[in-house]
């Protein structure tokens, strides 16, 4: 007989977390989210992350529930951020790394991205250019990147072919 540890056991009790679930309990519209499945798959990314040395971070452009922040904070390296305002949010309530990429900046946002970044990655070398002597004045405190075109696309989807 199968026991609750068993993973095929798991599998079946998260697809069937909702089967029950009284939609008229809660408001309209709103996010509900599965707490227990999201950590399980939290806990599948820290073992990646302990497992092969690599720093996990969350794209809150993807996913920016920030009142997950604290259960994802405990499993991942920090969060990266596609401008100012996700970066503010992850170093405010998730903790961690914040590492940057937007296609562009402001001299205003990359002033105030200097506070909470960790790592900004820049979209071309003018870009770098424009912001070196800025971003030198932070020594070490913070690393940066470029974004390398290599003109290559494995998408079938002609909007994201570089």
């Amino acid at each position: 007989m199968a026991s609750a540890t068993d993973p095929q056991v798991a599998d079946i009790a998260r697809a069937n977390a909702f089967v029950h679930f009284d939609t008229s309990r809660v408001p309209s519209p709103c996010f509900v989210v599965d707490v227990a499945a999201v950590e399980a798959n939290l806990q599948i990314l820290a073992r990646v992350q302990r497992d092969s040395g690599a720093k996990i971070l969350a794209a809150l452009k993807a996913f920016s529930l920030w009142r997950l922040a604290p259960l994802i904070a405990r499993h991942l390296s920090g969060i990266c951020a596609s401008g100012l305002h996700e970066a503010t949010l992850g170093h405010e309530e998730y903790g961690g790394e914040v590492h940057v990429f937007g296609a562009a900046y402001s001299d205003q946002d990359f002033k105030e991205l200097l506070k909470y970044a960790d790592h900004i990655d820049f979209n071309s070398f003018a870009q770098w250019r424009h912001f070196k002597a800025l971003a030198m004045k932070h020594g070490g405190k913070i690393s940066f990147g470029i974004r390398i075109n290599p003109e290559h696309s494995e998408g079938t989807v002609p909007i994201y072919d570089p």
